[in-house]
């Protein structure tokens, strides 16, 4: 064991001397009051008189309140507790909680203006609803009283054995014009005569059987009739005729090209009856832009749709450049006699041809 240990070597915990007791202390003797002077104002006037006016002199003055608790004798307050020395290890005890029913109440107590207030004002609200609807529903009827509705009208029922007829319903006025018929204007400037040909069905064998009907009909040697090609509209158009004859050209392209109005004849000689077609060109279109496709029907296989009848083998040296009275023609013969297909232009006017003596002929009654 150390030596330099407050106990020694040959001390023990025992052997320390007993705690003294603490003597309880005498507390210090009370002070004596502090002297309390008060001025009145009888004391100020026999100041003034013993003084003779020099000043007042305040003089102790003790109430009677005051003297009674001065004359009780001084009691000593209880002496301390004494507390054992061990005590001061232990933990302090904690402090006591407050109640819990401390804070609501505090709380209900506080919000209890505020309730009042709630109800004073739901109150008055309810009143101003009942006085409302008590204006709505008494007093609102009697300056304004509701006028009594007409009566429904009589249902009108009919016997379940007669039908009803519904009106008919008025047409619609049409706002569309009336279809102009189309109108013919002959090439031609004089003629033997003009007959009126209807076709129901635009085909190519209703055509040709119009114009075998009336090749069929007699006429004078080396004269014109012309044929008035229509249907329920007028005349027919050459859009609709030409492609039907020769189905290499499309309706698009004729229509393009040449106007709709176009001018039929038969020639009439010794060899037969020739069909002769004038096309004037559209006053969109020029000769210039016509004459390429006119040209490429030179090579085209339906050339004998242009005859009434069949004209024959064609020549196997095709078409051939001519000339009729100065003009400038592309021809194309066939073995059948005075059979030959002739394409001239005069001006404007397209002329086809199926007999030479036709182009001649036809070239000399162009109007002018």
């Amino acid at each position: 064991m150390d030596n330099n240990s407050p106990l020694g070597m040959n001390q023990q915990p025992g052997s320390f001397p007993p705690v003294q007791p603490t003597r309880p202390t005498t507390p210090p003797p009370t002070p004596p009051p502090p002297e309390i002077t008060l001025r009145t104002m009888q004391s100020d006037i026999a100041s003034l008189k013993q003084t003779g006016g020099s000043g007042a002199a305040p003089k102790p003055f003790t109430p009677p309140e005051l003297t009674k608790e001065l004359a009780r004798p001084a009691v000593p307050p209880p002496p301390m507790p004494k507390i054992p020395q061990s005590d001061f290890s232990m933990p302090r005890p904690p402090a006591p909680a407050m109640p819990s029913s401390a804070a609501p109440k505090i709380e209900i107590e506080a919000s209890g203006g505020s309730w009042k207030k709630m109800l004073v004002w739901g109150g008055a609200l309810l009143l101003i609803i009942g006085a409302g609807a008590a204006v709505y529903l008494y007093v609102y009827p009697m300056l304004f009283p509701q006028l009594p509705s007409a009566p429904p009208a009589p249902a009108i029922t009919t016997p379940s054995n007669e039908a009803v007829i519904p009106e008919p319903e008025a047409a619609a006025p049409t706002t569309e014009a009336p279809t102009q018929p189309r109108m013919h204007k002959s090439a031609l400037s004089s003629v033997a005569a003009t007959s009126q040909v209807m076709i129901t069905t635009l085909d190519l064998a209703a055509l040709k059987s119009a114009l075998k009907s009336e090749a069929l009909k007699s006429a004078a040697p080396e004269s014109l009739v012309e044929i008035v090609l229509s249907d329920a509209g007028g005349q027919l158009a050459v859009s609709s005729v030409l492609p039907a004859m020769l189905p290499s050209l499309t309706a698009e392209t004729v229509k393009r090209l040449f106007a709709d109005d176009f001018t039929t004849a038969l020639y009439h000689d010794a060899n037969g009856v020739w069909p002769v077609y004038i096309l004037t060109v559209s006053p969109s279109s020029s000769q210039v832009e016509a004459q390429p496709v006119v040209a490429s029907l030179e090579t085209s296989a339906d050339l004998a749709n242009l005859f009434v009848s069949a004209p024959g083998t064609q020549s196997a040296a095709g078409f051939k450049a001519g000339k009729v009275n100065e003009l400038n023609t592309r021809y194309l013969t066939f073995s059948k006699t005075g059979a030959s297909l002739n394409v001239a232009w005069f001006g404007n006017n397209l002329v086809v041809s199926t007999s030479y003596n036709g182009l001649k002929k036809v070239l000399g009654s162009l109007a002018k």
